[in-house]
């Protein structure tokens, strides 16, 4: 009997073999995947076919017109039956011993819901990029206010008890963008976690993901989903209201950013003023006269400035 469900959504994903390859070797065999494809229009089913032909038991196939990666692991989700859920995104890959150290932990720590783990970030062609600057955050117990602060939580890192989603449910399908990070906020707040110290998967950084094409889509969900979490749970506000004060300026002090950015001065202005309701000295008049030039000039000063200092920390 196999005890871990592996669900890997995918949408016309050219590097879905791999995915699937790097499960299949994992050390530990109780595994059956589990591939939802959301709708492709590729070879996938072609693709995949030749691993359930190889492997006949361990791989099972579900087609589902698309309706995006929620609904797709959702799927996952109900088609398996298993004690753990493990998720895989299609251009991630695992390293061998992910689900074996994973699982020893559960057996040590069994007041803990999920585990997770750090990770190597890859580029499109597979190679690690050894100085990218994103860094998981490694704690373990009560991660809500952590999490919170820093969203470091990778759904190809994730192991979960089933039992978990009769609490904190499964992924909102209303959610075209953000769906984990949602979800991740749920099962924090329910379910300490375990985390293995170690770097146990690749995660692919490239320019075609869904978050990258609508940056102002995923900006958007993003704080409707910190602001929402913050309103149902205002004793969790209430404890840590000093902390969260800071992450929401920084928050839409970013976003501010990245609205100039991409030309959207108004859209920028509001965002720092938004800022400014968590943190009054923030506003300051650089802003502002960003919010007014137009995009050629603010990418004008950027190269002139950059070639200055050789140095890029901020805005300008």
């Amino acid at each position: 009997m196999r005890n871990v469900d592996v669900i890997i959504p995918t949408h016309n994903c050219i590097y879905i073999s791999e995915a699937i390859e790097s499960v299949l070797k994992q050390t530990n065999r109780d595994l059956h995947i589990t591939i939802v494809d959301d709708g492709s229009t590729d070879d996938t089913k072609n693709i995949v076919a030749e691993f359930t032909d190889t492997f006949p038991g361990r791989i099972s196939y579900h087609f589902q017109k698309q309706k995006g990666p929620a609904a797709a692991r959702n799927t996952g989700i109900r088609k398996s039956n298993n004690e753990y859920i493990a998720f895989l995104d299609a251009d991630d890959r695992w390293l061998p011993k992910k689900i074996e150290k994973q699982l020893a932990l559960f057996n040590h720590n069994p007041e803990i819901g999920f585990v997770y783990c750090d990770n190597y970030f890859m580029d499109q062609d597979g190679k690690i990029i050894n100085d990218y600057v994103r860094k998981v955050k490694l704690v373990e117990g009560d991660i809500l206010l952590d999490f919170f602060m820093d969203f470091f939580l990778i759904t190809s890192s994730i192991i979960l008890k089933r039992s978990c989603l009769k609490q904190s449910g499964i992924f909102n399908e209303n959610l075209e963008v953000g769906e984990d990070f949602e979800f991740f906020f749920r099962l924090a707040k329910y379910f300490r976690a375990g985390v293995v110290k170690e770097k146990l998967f690749e995660r692919r950084v490239w320019t075609e993901s869904l978050s990258k094409q609508n940056f102002e889509l995923n900006k958007k969900i993003d704080i409707q989903t910190v602001t929402r979490f913050i309103k149902n749970n205002k004793n969790f506000y209430a404890e840590n209201r000093k902390d969260i004060d800071v992450r929401m300026n920084q928050l839409y002090t970013k976003f501010g950013y990245a609205y100039l950015e991409h030309g959207k001065n108004w859209r920028a202005y509001k965002s720092f003023l938004e800022a400014r309701k968590y943190n009054k000295r923030s506003l300051k008049l650089k802003y502002l006269i960003l919010c007014l030039l137009p995009l050629f000039v603010k990418r004008t000063l950027k190269r002139i400035l950059y070639a200055k200092s050789k140095r890029y920390h901020t805005y300008l």
